[in-house]
């Protein structure tokens, strides 16, 4: 190791002396490329000299910056797909700073009028960007977030190729890049990782991001060694707004909607709404800018779901057993409030930013439930109510300076989130017999038959139980990086940069839980007399282990449709008369606790068995290179080295008959390190100034959830084990990439592309039997487990077969401005996307034993793999008017894998449509406009893979629609 960094720093050494040798006998060439007409800046517009490989693209702002020119005549070409090519001859001369702007006039016809439609200003602007980026990626420009904004972050990037996202409520909050599930992708904001938002995995929620505080969107397919390497799918980067130049003065802006939820049967649905004020200016010369945002917004995302249990019948590999049935009526009432703040100020040879980003949102859900259970012929209902209030913060300090001899990036960042939990609870009544013994293990049972067969009898239908929790997690890094670059010119032909740095992120994250509850059912003798305490203040004056849900009903409350009419739900019990008892039986638990602990009591062995606490140490460096030859060819090899150290501790317990009252358990700390050296390689060729090819090469990984390396281990009273496997290796990914892009004004940007991941250890969940003594390495530390016992222990292992993970493809924007009116206003983005895995599943056969023993295996897709997406977006602008019309078609996405072919399920086909309008109002600054989304109310539907028209669950969340006023003030 003292050998490689030596012959490194002698590297970096001559590397260095050569560049201040070259650099004090050059020149640089620097300004603004804009639009003639409106003056807006272009992001992504190409700028070189032509004839050597000397160049650059603009940034967001449109300014470029070309340093180490050796002096001398060249012609200055800038390049903008949607705009006139524009060539103009400059002088370069040592040590001297010459600066250059440039207004470039769009294309038309000849003898026609010019005119840059709002829709296609956007589409030009994410497709310069994507041409000028050095890596595979996908861009949605800050043109077209601001003039058509959608709900959130989520629904913003939801068009692009390869792209699909999940939903809860019919509102998108996670993303899934290629088929791999939303914890396999980074989310990053300006470049530093969001805090996860869940307990258990590496997740965010893109919901609290609005996209109306962002000034552009990048989805990386590949990455460069300067980038994170832990992710498996792609990398989304928001970069939020920074205060525009160009005027002087503040601009003030402010938003205001209101919306409708169209669900079957929902209640508030007219209480949607947003407002979004913000302030921006620059000062100083325009070395200082400001940019506030704030949002503050409603929604209701009330849905109604569905969900069915199956099993084998026997040991076939086609008949199933309908186990039990789930329908939900679930209220969502969501809450938000966002901020952001950012400030920059420019310095003569660099720039230092502060960005500041807060969210805070409340999610309220009254969950009314019913389940049919055919093995216990029971049928249940239940209110779940939750209260979950979700806190994020991001800061960012970020210093951009040229230094004599190197270009210097230093970030340090700081990202917070938490999810409190404070007050939930939920109830349940059950009714035993309910008519459903004559359906036990009938083969291939529509469920639609249980449905109408259960007895439904409030009045036999009894309190059952009460549970409240209390859980709160959190997660806290900070983060430290330094990146440093300086360019080696060899000739005006070749051209490079060499990039190294590196970063340390410290991270923390815990999790506890505190859980009341009934220990037996308020039926049982055990809890009568907290069942009677319970009869007492209600006046129930019957047999209180009967407490009937009749009393409980409300009449006024409707439920919607599930499936279409399919499937009903009844008696829908009243908010207020159950929460009701459950605050009784919180403020009088000393009572409970005294006199009927087995009916409300403190849940000892719930409140421990959870509850963890860690630290995380993520360390890299890497070096690389951009290597120019001419125009035509690019190549970026690179290096990067990272290693992480998690320690995290767990609860080790072992279950009894007294664990209600008294768990007993310690908590146990493991401390693990994960280094990979993880080469890349991009290469980008340029044969016809209209047409490239890239290749990119990369390995990658992804660390392990949480849940799962918790050196945790429950004992159940019965011989089976929750046994964490701790030592799991994080996952692999060799990634070959190559896309093939054709980019003319006419034509716009086609693109087709395709990709394979090469994943081993792959984690996946894991249940093996071992008897007795070959149980003890799983058993608790200083115990043994009993020898006259077959347990059955349940874990996490790494798959030990490699995962295929393949597809193709095929994006088109385009602008049709050379057609004839009224048609040059059309603007089309339309994508699609095939994916295949192939993932070997082992499984132990039945009756066989061991932990690292694989019996046999069988094969299927990823979960979260879709098959086709296809994603179609015409959109229209004539005079002041914008309309968007979207279509997402989805099919076959796989959501659940089984040894058992019957269990196996996937998604039935899903097609969304959305529309969009803005009209600009004859008062200055004043627009209006309005959103129809999910038009025709398709809902999120899964089925058995050999029974398409048995369902498996439904999500139903309806059409919604807003409109709103937009209003820009310009002050000077």
């Amino acid at each position: 190791m003292i050998d490689r960094y030596k012959n490194f720093s002698i590297f970096l050494f001559l590397f260095l002396m050569t560049y201040s040798v070259l650099a004090a006998k050059t020149g640089t060439i620097e300004g603004y490329v804009k639009d003639r007409d409106t003056k807006d800046v272009l992001p992504g517009a190409n700028v070189f000299l032509v004839g050597t490989s000397i160049g650059g693209a603009t940034d967001l702002s449109g300014h470029y910056k070309i340093k180490n020119i050796p002096p001398g005549s060249y012609t200055l070409r800038i390049k903008f797909i949607g705009y006139e090519l524009q060539e103009i001859p400059v002088q370069i001369e040592a040590d001297v700073l010459l600066t250059k702007d440039v207004s470039l006039a769009p294309v038309a016809l000849e003898g026609q009028a010019v005119v840059v439609t709002i829709q296609a200003e956007g589409q030009k602007a994410a497709i310069n960007q994507q041409l000028s980026a050095k890596s595979i990626k996908n861009i949605v420009s800050s043109k077209q977030i601001q003039e058509l904004p959608d709900a959130n972050a989520a629904e913003s990037i939801r068009r692009l190729p390869g792209v699909s996202i999940t939903r809860e409520g019919g509102e998108g909050n996670q993303v899934v890049i290629r088929g791999l599930a939303p914890k396999y992708n980074a989310i990053t904001i300006d470049g530093v990782r969001m805090a996860s938002s869940n307990k258990d995995d590496r997740g965010a929620d893109l919901s609290m991001i609005s996209s109306t505080m962002l000034e552009g969107i990048e989805v990386s397919k590949t990455i460069t060694a300067d980038q994170d390497a832990d992710m498996l799918g792609g990398t989304v980067n928001f970069k939020l707004r920074e205060a525009r130049g160009g005027q002087a003065g503040l601009q003030f802006n402010l938003l205001s909607q209101g919306g409708y939820t169209g669900l079957s049967g929902v209640q508030h649905a007219y209480q949607n709404y947003k407002f979004v004020p913000s302030v921006e200016g620059r000062f100083l010369e325009d070395r200082l800018g400001v940019f506030f945002q704030a949002n503050l917004e409603r929604r209701n995302l009330t849905s109604n779901d569905f969900s069915s249990d199956y099993s084998p019948k026997g040991n076939s590999n086609t008949d199933y057993i309908t186990n039990s049935l789930n329908f939900n009526n679930i209220p969502r009432d969501k809450k938000r409030t966002n901020g952001a703040l950012v400030m920059d100020y420019k310095l003569p040879e660099g720039k230092i930013s502060f960005t500041n980003f807060v969210s805070s949102g409340t999610t309220i859900q009254q969950n009314r439930g019913e389940t049919v259970n055919v093995g216990s012929n029971q049928h249940n209902y239940s209110l779940n109510y939750s209260k979950s209030t979700l806190n994020m913060l991001h800061n960012s300090l970020n210093l951009d300076q040229q230094l004599p001899l190197v270009h210097a990036d230093l970030k340090l960042s700081h990202s917070y989130s938490e999810t409190d939990n404070p007050e939930d609870w939920a109830v349940s009544f059950y009714q035993i017999p309910a008519n459903l013994a004559s359906f036990l293990g009938q083969a291939n049972l529509n469920p639609k038959v249980l449905n109408d067969a259960v007895l439904r009898d409030a009045n036999l239908t009894h309190l059952n139980t009460i549970y409240t929790y209390d859980n709160f997690a959190k997660e806290r890094s900070l983060t430290a990086a330094l990146d440093l670059d300086f360019p080696i010119n060899f000739s005006t032909d070749i051209t490079s940069k060499i990039k190294f740095g590196g970063k340390i992120k410290r991270q923390k994250r815990s999790y506890t839980s505190e859980v009341y509850g009934t220990n037996a059912t308020l039926t049982s003798p055990s809890a009568r007399a907290g069942a009677q305490l319970i009869s007492d203040y209600i006046g129930w004056t019957g047999d209180p282990s009967a407490i009937p849900l009749s009393m409980f009903i409300d009449n006024d409350y409707e439920y919607g449709d599930i499936l279409d009419g399919d499937f009903t739900m009844h008696n829908p019990m009243d908010f207020d008369a159950i929460e009701d008892i459950v605050h009784f039986t919180q403020d009088n638990v000393d009572a409970f606790t005294a006199d009927s602990p087995e009916a409300f009591a403190r849940n000892n062995y719930l409140s421990n068995t959870n509850n963890y606490s860690g630290e995380e140490t993520l360390a890299a460096g890497y070096i690389m290179a951009t290597i120019n030859i001419g125009q035509q060819l690019v190549i970026i090899p690179g290096v990067r080295y990272q290693n992480l150290e998690t320690s995290y501790s767990g609860a080790q317990g072992q279950q009894t008959t007294f664990s209600f009252n008294f768990y007993n358990h310690i908590d146990t700390t493991v401390t693990l390190n994960h280094p990979f050296w993880l080469p890349n390689l991009n290469i980008q060729y340029k044969p016809l100034s209209w047409f490239d090819v890239r290749l990119a090469w990369s390995n990658t990984v992804s660390y392990p959830d949480f849940n799962a390396i918790l050196p945790r281990i429950d004992a159940t009273a019965s011989p089976a084990l929750a046994w964490n496997n701790y030592k799991l290796d994080p996952i692999e990914s060799k990634n070959y990439d190559v896309y093939f892009s054709v980019s003319e004004n006419k034509v716009g940007l086609f693109t087709v592309g395709g990709f394979l991941k090469k994943i081993k250890n792959v984690i996946y969940p894991w249940t093996f039997s071992v008897p007795g003594r070959e149980a003890e390495p799983y058993y608790l530390p200083g115990k043994r487990p009993n020898t006259r016992w077959v347990y059955t222990i349940s874990t996490y292992i790494n798959n030990p077969y490699v995962i295929d993970n393949w597809g193709l493809e095929f994006d088109w924007q385009t602008h049709f401005w050379y057609l004839p009116d009224p048609l040059k206003g059309l603007v089309l983005n339309v994508n699609y996307t095939h994916v295949y895995s192939e993932a070997e599943y082992p499984y132990q056969a039945p009756g066989t034993s061991s932990f690292t023993t694989i019996d046999t295996s069988y094969t299927d897709r990823l979960i979260y793999q879709p098959d086709h997406i296809l994603n179609f977006t015409v959109g229209y602008d004539y005079k002041d008017f914008s309309v968007r019309v979207s279509m997402l078609y989805q099919n076959d996405v796989f959501s659940y894998a089984s040894q058992w072919p019957q269990e196996r399920s996937n998604t039935a086909s899903y097609k969304r449509w959305d529309v969009s309008m803005k009209q600009q109002l004859p008062w200055s600054g004043l627009e209006l406009y309005g959103n129809l989304n999910n038009l025709n109310s398709s809902r999120d539907l899964s089925v058995l893979q050999l029974y398409p028209n048995i369902p498996v669950s439904s999500a139903e969340y309806g059409m919604t629609a807003e409109l709103g006023l937009r209003w820009q003030l310009q002050t000077f």
